[in-house]
């Protein structure tokens, strides 16, 4: 059998556990690597839920399914062959495993909370990166893309330390997520420490993000510590 695990916001985990997960599943092998198993976590919550749950389940080997990178057209393989491709891959992320059919309540094993801060945003390696504006990259109505456009304008400039600073004191939720996004890594950790006590939960997670992809030390430790439930 091979075991696959799916993500699905928490106000379904009845359902789930009533009758299974509609086709198609989008779902990721469960590798020995947890940062990779769970890797389209945050890009997940990026579309509108925040609290989302794991469902492990499992698949018959000669089980047919579609493997591939979300931006390339899949390949039909066996559920064990899947496994295989992506176990042995040198960096499997943006990849992910299709199930054309149904998938029972009988073949959900587990049902967990899905971890908070693994995975990547946007793309794969994309923190700290420029995003670009473009309408191939940032499709019309995708979540804050109108916002995005606005703040790179036409040229996409990168914004000034300064200007980020400013950002993380802002009243919008957005602006300040903006803000830490955007950092990719610059300046202390002391500048920003005080989102620790940020009444939105979002800016919050978006801070753990951060401390996790781009900062080392023990500030940053500390800080992450805070962070942690």
């Amino acid at each position: 059998m091979s075991r696959f695990v799916h993500l699905t916001p928490a106000r379904l985990t009845a359902t789930v556990r009533r009758g299974g997960l509609g086709a198609p599943v989008y779902c990721f092998p469960v590798l020995p690597s947890h940062t990779l198993t769970y890797q389209w976590a945050r890009e997940l919550r990026r579309r509108g839920a925040r609290e989302f749950v794991a469902v492990t389940f499992v698949l018959p080997d000669s089980e047919p399914v579609d493997v591939g990178h979300y931006g390339k057209p899949p390949e039909r393989v066996t559920a064990a062959r899947a496994v295989a491709i992506l176990r042995t891959m040198p960096d499997p992320r943006g990849y992910e495993v299709v199930v054309p059919r149904r998938v029972t309540a009988r073949e959900v094993r587990t049902i967990r909370p899905a971890p908070r801060v693994t995975g990547w945003r946007y793309m794969p390696a994309a923190h700290g990166r420029r995003p670009c504006a473009c309408p191939g990259c940032l499709g019309r109505g995708q979540i804050g893309a109108a916002r995005l456009r606005r703040r790179l304008g036409e040229d996409g400039a990168r914004q000034g330390y300064a200007e980020l600073l400013a950002g993380l004191r802002s009243d919008d939720p957005d602006e300040v997520r903006w803000a830490l996004w955007s950092l990719g890594g610059r300046g202390e950790v002391a500048d920003f420490a005080f989102l620790a006590e940020h009444p939105d939960p979002e800016v919050r997670d978006e801070l753990a993000e951060v401390l996790t992809e781009s900062y080392r030390g023990p500030a940053a430790r500390a800080l992450l510590e805070r962070l942690t439930p």
